[in-house]
């Protein structure tokens, strides 16, 4: 339930009495389960007093939702001790955290292997990322190089995150939260740039150059947000139009799959008869079957090995397929079944898009209010992200802090072309359980990120569309599945049609102007007196939390 910064600041001054379990957390009577994957945008819906830095003992005895996907990878729950707060009252959480994790170590060796571990399942998610970035059909020729773009910046992201956060386990790379933001700010500077006769050299510079702006404006705004300690603000967002916003993202990347294994450009309902075509039908079964193989895997096989496991096996069987009929690889590219893009070029050759001089500069300002929400968004999800690691650490992290943190990677990754990201929470939690206290295991996730950038053949020439195609149709039934079915249980019946109301006016209005009438939706309905699920009825002061993980 949302309370305002003055409720907050109220309650803080008030000595609060210990919680029981039930206040802690909310449980889920019906079964639910996820993926669990990084980009697992299953949200859990819980409950939580508020605690302060001053209290004596920090100790969340948070129950794991089986939609929480650390929860269902057959691993232990982290074995961190309650905080205790030192004796020290000079001392801030930050120093707490950094003498705690310094005096901890972990052999090269562990950081190895659960670098590699976690690089199996972050680098086809970026992959998938890059394509929903750039899915207008513009773009479609030039996919090898700017998934390129995407996996460079997800690297920098982790070699930022294991520089500079608190935490030495993070995992931090691009996110999802930010994806269709930049996905529409894409195509409308596509829509702009061919209005004005700009060529394509043209327009990629702008796109790209344009896209790592915003991003590093993104991060300046978090930096700002940090250091004026204005992170409880960024949690005043309505977790109904949270919901549906997550809802749309499902249906986005499940749209954008869909259009990139068919090969054909949609950008809404009103274009999906394209789908219908019998040569589209063909293309996109595979990855239609293969999402749901995916999806249901990794819901009954709770396992770490599952999501790269089942995803191997798509390539598997398309090779094995090929050769059953005695294809080649580029008869499958002349059919359709392998994207055709240009030559991918050596690595050095990455930023060749990036061209200052080819910029169409008076089309960016017509990107601001986007930018405005996605910093809203953006601020949210990371806000979400770090309680969820807080949670498991059971102890208080400072929120500015990881903010700035967050906000300076994205600083590094827009100057040097990349794209909005933050903590990966399922992935950094699951190193914290593994014992990782070495920031090497970041080092080993970018460096092997960054293998599949300079070798000396284009990857793509090789890979299917379906297979992309699965990963986004996984991501669409996961999160369309919880958050227009499953979270039906979870919250009262007018939180409920806010949620559907809120995905309804995103197909309609756009991202904007959706999430902007969804939270008009809410203040209406509030006013009219109906539960919107910020009323305390527990007797206790708590703060209704929804977070997605990835």
């Amino acid at each position: 339930m949302n309370l305002t910064p003055d409720a907050i600041e109220q309650q803080q001054q008030q000595p609060l009495p210990l919680p029981t379990a039930e206040d802690i957390y909310y449980q889920d009577d019906h079964g639910d389960v996820g993926y669990g994957s990084i980009m697992s945008t299953i949200p859990k819906v819980y409950t939580e007093r508020l605690k302060t830095a001053e209290e004596d003992q920090y100790t969340p005895t948070l129950k794991e939702s089986q939609s929480c996907s650390i929860a269902d990878l057959g691993i232990e729950p982290s074995l961190q001790q309650p905080y205790n707060k030192s004796g020290d009252t000079d001392k801030t959480l930050l120093q707490e955290l950094k003498e705690e994790f310094a005096s901890q170590t972990t052999h090269p060796l562990v950081s190895l292997l659960y670098g590699l571990v976690n690089t199996s399942v972050v680098l086809p998610v970026l992959f998938s990322f890059g394509s929903i970035i750039y899915h207008d059909e513009f773009f479609r020729p030039y996919l090898s190089v700017l998934m390129k773009l995407t996996v460079v910046s997800g690297a920098i992201h982790q070699i930022t995150f294991s520089t500079v956060s608190s935490l030495p386990f993070a995992v931090g790379q691009v996110q999802d939260a930010g994806l269709i933001f930049l996905s529409a700010m894409a195509r409308d500077i596509v829509l702009r740039c061919k209005a004005l006769g700009v060529d394509d050299k043209g327009i990629l510079a702008t796109t790209t150059i344009g896209l790592s702006m915003f991003t590093a404006v993104l991060g300046g705004a978090l930096i700002l947000v940090g250091k004026f300690k204005l992170a409880s603000y960024c949690q005043l967002l309505p977790s109904p139009v949270v919901g549906g916003y997550l809802a749309y993202i499902g249906f986005f990347c499940g749209q954008a799959g869909l259009a990139l294994m068919a090969s054909v450009d949609v950008t809404g309902l009103s274009q999906w008869y394209k789908f219908l075509d019998p040569a589209a039908l063909k293309l996109m079964a595979p990855g239609i079957l293969g999402g749901c193989v995916i999806y249901f895997s990794v819901r009954t096989f709770r396992h770490m090995a599952v999501l790269p496991s089942t995803i191997a096996m798509l390539m598997v069987v398309f090779y094995l397929t090929l050769w059953a009929k005695e294809m080649s690889v580029e008869e499958a590219t002349r059919l359709g079944w392998i994207n055709q893009t240009v030559e991918s070029p050596s690595w050095y050759h990455t930023w060749d898009f990036l061209r200052i001089d080819k910029v169409v500069w008076r089309v960016l300002p017509s990107q601001t209010f986007t930018i405005i929400a996605m910093i809203s968004v953006v601020a949210l999800s990371s806000s979400l992200d770090i309680a969820a690691i807080e949670i498991e650490m059971k102890r208080p992290l400072d929120y500015n802090h990881e903010l700035k943190t967050v906000g300076f990677s994205n600083i590094v990754s827009g100057l040097t072309g990349g794209y909005t990201g933050s903590y990966i929470f399922s992935q950094t939690i699951f190193s914290l359980r593994m014992g990782i206290r070495s920031r090497a295991m970041g080092y080993v996730i970018a460096a092997s990120s960054l293998v599949t950038v300079v070798l000396p053949f284009n990857v793509l020439a090789f890979i299917p569309n379906f297979f992309f195609g699965s990963l986004l149709m996984m991501i669409c039934l996961d999160l369309m599945f919880e958050w227009l079915i499953d979270v039906r249980e979870k919250v009262t019946p007018a939180e409920y049609v806010i949620v559907l109301m809120t995905f309804c006016l995103l197909q309609v209005l756009g991202v904007e102007f959706g999430i902007l009438a969804g939270i008009c939706l809410y203040v209406v309905v509030d006013k009219l007196g109906y539960d919107v699920g910020k009323e305390d009825t527990t007797g206790e002061n708590d703060v209704m939390v929804c977070y997605d993980n990835y």
